[in-house]
């Protein structure tokens, strides 16, 4: 089963188990981040992470519960609904509670992902990352996420990261010219 199959078909499976009177909903999400940073020519940061998690929420009542975990252990998984179901007894009730309905407006389809990100080898992503810095003449970083939800999927940089590794380049290039007025002296 793919990824995007197997992630589908937990969330179906855990929506199955709702009881009667109770609307479940299940938030099933596996991400896979690989970020290189590049400094004069080398590799000055190598990082790669696999994270994985679920969120369910409970409506009963017009009350809602929530619980969500950092894993897709089958047995955390009951524990999440189990608390889920048990945190809408803290729920303010509120009668517009519940999970949306269809309406008839046609879903959009969004490309939310870029097989290429996936299958581009490490030794090819710290090659892209060299040759960005070397065109560029700064510090260049690769940076791609690959988001898989329940049946959406999604890749891309990471904004903070881009805005963090510009921020650094400003650093190196004020102490570069640290000790310069105006005037060049």
């Amino acid at each position: 089963m793919s990824g995007d199959a197997e992630l589908l078909h937990l969330a179906e499976k855990i929506v199955a188990q709702a009881r009667a009177g109770e609307q479940i909903e299940a938030y099933v999400g596996r991400a896979r981040e690989t970020e290189i940073r590049v400094y004069e020519g080398e590799v000055e940061n190598f990082t790669s992470a696999l994270s994985e998690g679920i969120g369910i929420r409970v409506i009963r009542d017009g009350r809602t519960g929530f619980a969500y975990a950092g894993t897709l252990d089958g047995t955390a998984i009951d524990d999440v609904l189990a608390d889920a179901r048990d945190n809408v007894a803290f729920g303010t009730p509120d009668e517009w509670s519940g999970l949306a309905e269809p309406d008839g407006v046609a879903v959009q389809p969004m490309v939310l992902w870029n097989e290429a990100l996936v299958v581009t080898s490490t030794a090819r992503k710290i090659d892209v990352a060299k040759e960005l810095e070397r065109r560029s003449g700064a510090s260049a970083c690769w940076n791609a996420v690959g988001v898989q939800r329940t049946g959406e999927r999604n890749a891309g940089s990471d904004r903070a990261d881009r805005d963090r590794d510009r921020d650094d380049q400003r650093e190196r290039d004020g102490a570069r010219n640290h000790g310069n007025d105006a005037d060049g002296q």
